[in-house]
């Protein structure tokens, strides 16, 4: 009982690092690749907050992906 509870608990805070990095990502890429070409076109941050908005999306769009798989898994066990 022991055993299950602590491959629960090794689980749960896999899942949560995972869901960190699948968030952080995607918005880190956006806020280099914006200041990128915005240095290269001489633009005052605006592709920064584009490709800031680009990443959130895709960040939350992994987070959401994330959030199903544990729901069509367990349809599977039954």
């Amino acid at each position: 009982m022991k055993n299950k509870n602590y491959k629960d608990i090794l689980q749960n805070v896999a899942l949560v690092s995972q869901m960190g990095i699948s968030i952080i990502t995607p918005i880190l890429l956006g806020v280099l690749l914006g200041q990128f070409i915005d240095k290269k076109l001489g633009t005052n941050y605006a592709f920064s907050i584009i490709f800031i908005i680009l990443g959130s999306g895709a960040g939350f769009l992994n987070i959401f992906k994330l959030g199903i798989k544990p729901e069509n898994k367990e349809k599977k066990d039954e």
